[in-house]
């Protein structure tokens, strides 16, 4: 199963609440990415991975009204929030996303969904070389490949993030 996982918080330091601001009057930021992923063709199931704070209730209880799956976990090891989150929904390829990034396109996901499955890796982003702009970052990644840098990782950087373990040239991941 392929499931997105949507990384979201409240506690943005430049622009706190940003993912459910109201871009149109109607929509927020989270509703246009939802919708954006809801468009693709290659994912199975979409579910919100935001923090045990207080102050992510408010995404927690919007996304209940919404029927959308969310999970709650810890705010400083997104590491371990991913991994948590994928295990219990029994994710086997994760496409990672974050709640900001409201132009990702639906087609430009299929493609790298389609992309990872044929050359049957364990990691594949467009974020490390460059060629897309900034806002339309994509990851997909196994399961065993999180679960290992679950495991693994052990500088604050490789935990407060969910891929830079996975990134790193001498933890050889293909």
């Amino acid at each position: 199963m392929i499931g997105c996982i949507i990384q979201a918080r409240m506690g943005s330091t430049r622009l706190p609440g940003k993912v459910v601001k109201k871009i149109d009057g109607e929509k927020t930021v989270l509703d246009y990415v939802i919708n954006q992923l809801k468009a693709s063709k290659k994912i199975d199931t979409i579910i919100v991975a935001t923090t045990n704070l207080q102050e992510d209730d408010i995404i927690f209880n919007y996304l209940k009204f919404q029927q959308i799956e969310c999970y709650r976990g810890s705010s400083e090891d997104v590491l371990d929030r991913y991994y948590q989150c994928a295990k219990k929904f029994g994710i086997d390829h994760i496409l990672r996303i974050t709640a900001d990034n409201p132009l990702i396109d639906p087609k430009f996901i299929d493609i790298i969904i389609e992309k990872y499955k044929n050359e049957k890796c364990d990691f594949m982003t467009n974020a490390i070389h460059r060629t897309f702009p900034y806002g339309t970052e994509v990851e997909v990644f196994s399961f065993e490949s999180l679960e290992k840098s679950w495991k693994m990782a052990k500088k604050p950087s490789e935990r407060e993030h969910v891929t830079p373990f996975m990134c790193d040239p001498q933890n050889k991941f293909k």
